[in-house]
């Protein structure tokens, strides 16, 4: 990146990144101690609620919020009219099925296999957080990443501290309770008053961001619905075939696997704009430059981390989850497909290719489903990592095709992109067969990790040059990823 907005960009990308690792990683250091604290069938009753809200969000909210993304080039100087139109418009539908939950409570309820309460909590939750999530989307397009950590790390913390603290002092039978009340308590708390804030700065509700909005937001419901799907239907399947103590043992092993998606969502964030400012300038070679190494990178992450896939589930659940061991390289690898397919994504929406988006997500996720349906019962909870990777990879090829329409696929190699993720399976399943030889595994990983630190030392001050001028491609020709 040779300009000020690819610095601004690195700094920012940069900053989101630290900001998620630790907000993800509140999660990752309770994550033993609720595991420990808590019965393998409350943990497995909190993710399934988890998994519920995640799917529910894109229903009940039409996550207007993703809007905001292009409706920076249309009303830049109305921006926060803008956000405060669609977080009243999205309340209202929001309310809407709220209203309808609590007509059919039981039925609801039983449905989705939680309490009354829990179902309430999810919806006040649901009615104020996707205000936050629009200032959100508003601080990362113009680069703001002071506010973004402000308005991330501080209610992260206190309600996981707030979770954390009320599980340990109530009751077993109460622990469940007390963790949802904490953890979503403090964020609706939050929530709400960021809903006061963007709706009296902007003070508008004009049904012509409603109309722009809505064709940019309705396609995305559904490719967000489904990716949840993809990414969460399983517990709930698990859930219904095999019980909370197995949707407890995946769900642990699956939150192992997550630290590259994490990461991605994390540089996503930085990275999308840049790549909507280089197509608005006809700059499609950059964007394809830059993106093999940072698939390289991805990928080799993914796969040193399978190879320590045991340690990884020891420290996060405990001996009593190490069954669980063999979810998480197909997940692992899963997330490998999940870079690479929304790097395409990113150039679909921002041709507003919103319906093909949603058409390649939906596919992927039926498919997920019905495999699903298949082979859990046969196979049991395992076999949810083996058909989510399959999933991923199906999406992958969806989007490209999807490109390929646009006359956009050469931005990526494609090849490269096959060789990459196809290869990484290959390695990633094969090292499963090395989880008895613990030794050999360090082994292999302490070789690894010398040779990157000799390989980074021997090069310490052109990278430091490199990074005090926030030039991200120098730092990648430094280290051989990039001509």
């Amino acid at each position: 990146m040779d300009d000020n907005v690819g610095k601004k960009a690195l700094k920012a990308g940069t900053w989101y990144t630290v900001c998620t690792f630790i907000l993800k990683g509140l999660s990752f250091l309770t994550m033993p101690i609720f595991a420990r604290i808590m019965s393998t069938e409350d943990v497995g009753i909190y993710s399934n609620y988890i998994s519920w809200i995640t799917i529910l969000t894109s229903v009940f909210t039409l996550d207007l919020y993703t809007s905001v993304n292009l409706a920076h080039f249309e009303y830049d100087d109305d921006i926060y009219g803008f956000i405060s139109t669609i977080t009243l418009f999205g309340t209202g539908v929001t309310a809407a099925f709220y209203a309808i939950a609590c007509i059919f409570v039981d039925q609801v309820t039983d449905w989705l296999g939680m309490s009354e309460y829990m179902m309430h909590i999810m919806f006040l939750y649901l009615l104020v957080h996707p205000a936050l999530s629009a200032l959100h989307v508003k601080f990362r397009v113009y680069l703001q990443y002071k506010y973004t950590i402000i308005t991330s790390l501080v209610p992260a913390i206190a309600s996981v501290l707030v979770a954390l603290g009320l599980v340990l002092i109530v009751p077993e039978d109460g622990q469940l309770t007390a963790r949802v009340s904490g953890y979503y308590g403090v964020w609706i708390l939050v929530s709400a008053a960021i809903y006061v804030y963007v709706v009296m700065r902007g003070r508008k509700f004009k049904m012509e961001y409603v109309r722009f909005a809505l064709p940019i937001a309705l396609p995305m419901v559904l490719h967000l619905l489904s990716n949840a799907l993809l990414s969460y239907s399983d517990r709930v399947m698990i859930k219904r075939f095999c019980g909370e103590t197995d949707t407890a043992y995946y769900a642990t092993a699956y939150s192992c696997a997550m630290v590259i998606s994490i990461l991605w969502n994390a540089m996503n964030q930085a990275w999308a704009p840049w790549v909507y400012e280089k197509l608005h300038r006809g700059e499609d070679k950059d964007i394809g430059k830059v993106s093999r190494p940072i698939v390289l990178i991805f990928a080799g992450g993914v796969l040193l981390l399978t190879l320590m896939a045991p340690e990884l589930l020891l420290i996060m659940g405990g001996r009593k989850y190490l069954p669980a061991v063999y979810v998480i390289p197909p997940v692992m690898l899963g997330y490998i497909a999940q870079v690479l397919y929304t790097m395409y994504v990113n150039i679909e929406f921002y041709y507003k290719q919103q319906k093909q988006i949603m058409k390649g997500t939906m596919a992927a996720a039926l498919l997920n489903i019905i495999l699903n349906l298949i082979f859990i019962p046969i196979f049991g909870y395992v076999a949810a990592a083996y058909t989510t990777l399959v999933g991923y990879i199906a999406l992958f090829f969806f989007h490209y095709l999807f490109v390929k329409k646009l006359g956009k696929e050469k931005i990526y190699s494609l090849r490269f992109n096959l060789y990459v993720l196809f290869g990484s399976c290959a390695l990633g399943i094969s090292m499963t067969f090395l989880y008895d030889f613990t030794i050999l595994r360090w082994i292999v990983v302490g070789g690894v990790m010398i040779a990157v630190f000799l390989f980074v030392w021997q090069r310490r001050s052109e990278l430091k040059r490199c990074l005090k001028k926030k030039d991200i491609v120098g730092i990648l020709q430094v280290c051989k990823l990039m001509k």
